[in-house]
């Protein structure tokens, strides 16, 4: 009987539907090339010139289904001595191996058009790679199961000193566990995501769009968008004060709902696993994610919680795994909606001394809520206060009040934050109007650096930074004499430790 996935040790085209999809990415990449031109043929067509775009673009897109038709024809995917072979090009020849110990994890990727097809889009990621290793754009969801069933048979066996280095694998084992469901959104909780998410980083992007359309307007049609709003204001100063204050909660309100719909779009009937050592997360309307973690891969572990969030009783909690610094955040694992328990739950899994850990405590220097009020609201202060002066503007004025809020927002940012050290942990608390928590093992810590600025020296203080391959932690304007000692407690700790850090 044929062995499961023994197909894929040999070369194996990608489905036939990857054409299409390889047409679609570069019709795609052309479209937001074009945009700008297209946009001015529909609004000022000029008979010549519209055919000659037009005639352009037709023969981009042609070219394209060519490209996509002997990119497929040239592109295979096989296993060979424990490594994932891949063999492409085009105009070049393009040879990639990647050694079965550097994969960090096997995802999947499923838009609506994979779905429509039944393919899906496979992203092999290593540690320390920026994106992914390599993406395999449309197969099977039966090979590309077997694939990483293959690789994590590997790495098990592996990891157990079974498979000698260039050898073959084993038999695929049988599943030593039934996967466990540890968290499904449901459309309540999901509902509780959205509305508890950031909308003012979603309006700030909203404005940078406005601002660069204004930008691209004036640039293609010759309209002076600013200079219209310029005459309006001096024109009629109390109308424009009053548009403007009409706008701010206009842009806030559509921002709740771009970020509703967004949030519902991405974290639809998500769905959180583990599965035996492995921890996978499955989310999605229209584009359909699976992203997995292993177990012995997991750097960091957050989970934080911001006002709204508080008032609903959920976290969000992120899971790190080793990469580099760019890419941290596209290779993490990111549940919302997660209640304490759930949360606890998690951790008991995967740090199970964690529940019953004593920390010694350590609080920030109260210096750092004298920079905070400085940089951020005594400086501001004075700026907004000098335009009011000179300019007599009622809203520079309001913006003074920036410098209390900044005493407020300094004096809870130094009450929250905590370094926590145990022998087999440190804990970063912190937050100013929520709560973040982050937990580190000891045993994977990278490097500890201490970093004291002249002013910091003369109240006795210095910055402490944790490394490691999954992120950082750091922590402002702590005790001096603290942070030697931690430093020191920690290079002794990963000294001892003789557990691999992943």
């Amino acid at each position: 009987m044929e062995e499961p996935g023994s197909m894929l040790y040999q070369p194996q085209r990608q489905s036939i539907w990857a054409v299409v999809l390889i047409l679609l990415k570069y019709i795609r990449i052309t479209a937001r090339q074009l945009w700008p031109i297209l946009l001015i043929v529909l609004i000022k067509p000029t008979e010549g010139r519209g055919l000659m775009v037009m005639s352009v673009v037709f023969g981009i897109a042609f070219l394209s289904f060519i490209y996509a038709i002997v990119a497929y024809t040239r592109y295979y995917y096989f296993i060979k001595n424990n490594e994932l072979c891949v063999r492409s090009g085009v105009f070049r020849k393009v040879v990639l191996n990647v050694p079965f110990d550097r994969i960090q994890s096997v995802d999947f990727k499923q838009n609506i058009v994979h779905q429509f097809l039944h393919v899906v889009s496979v992203q092999v990621d290593t540690a320390g790679s920026k994106g992914s290793e390599l993406e395999i754009d449309a197969i099977s969801l039966v090979h590309a199961e077997q694939l990483r069933t293959i690789v994590l048979a590997y790495q098990k066996t592996k990891a157990a000193e079974i498979v000698p280095s260039g050898k073959p694998i084993p038999p695929i084992p049988v599943m030593e566990e039934v996967p466990e469901l540890i968290l499904a959104l449901s459309s309540k909780d999901l509902m509780k995501v959205g509305i508890s998410a950031n909308h003012l980083r979603t309006a700030a992007l909203l404005f940078a769009f406005f601002v660069s359309m204004a930008d691209d307007i004036e640039q293609l049609f010759g309209l002076d968008v600013w200079g219209q709003l310029d005459d309006t204001t001096l024109m009629a100063s109390i109308l424009g004060l009053l548009v403007m204050f009409l706008a701010i909660p206009v842009l806030l309100f559509v921002s709740f709902f771009v970020t509703l719909i967004r949030t519902v779009l991405r974290y639809y009937n998500l769905k959180f696993w583990r599965d035996g050592k492995s921890y996978k997360v499955v989310s999605g309307f229209f584009t359909r994610n699976e992203k997995s973690i292993q177990k012995s891969k997991i750097q960091i572990i957050q989970w934080a919680t911001s006002p709204l969030k508080k008032l609903f009783g959920i976290f969000q909690m992120n899971i790190y795994q080793a990469t580099s610094a760019h890419q941290h955040k596209d290779k993490s694992l990111i549940i919302p909606g997660c209640y304490m328990e759930q949360v606890q739950h998690t951790l008991d899994t995967i740090v199970p001394k964690y529940k019953d850990a004593v920390f010694s405590s350590h609080r920030m220097h109260p210096a750092i809520v004298i920079l905070m009020v400085t940089l951020l609201g005594f400086l501001p202060a004075v700026g907004f206060g000098w335009l009011a002066w000179f300019n007599g503007g009622f809203v520079q004025w309001i913006l003074i009040l920036i410098f209390p809020l900044a005493i407020w927002m300094g004096i809870l940012y130094q009450g929250k934050r905590k370094l926590k050290i145990h022998p087999d942990f440190i804990v970063s608390e912190g937050g100013i109007f929520g709560n973040t928590s982050k937990l580190i093992e000891i045993y994977k810590i990278q490097s500890v650096t201490i970093h004291s600025s002249p002013m910091q020296r003369r109240r006795g203080v210095t910055s402490l930074h944790i490394y490691t391959a999954g992120g950082d932690i750091s922590f402002p304007y702590i005790n001096a004499k603290v942070a030697k000692q931690a430093r020191d407690f920690i290079l002794y700790r990963i000294e001892v430790e003789k557990k691999p850090w992943m």
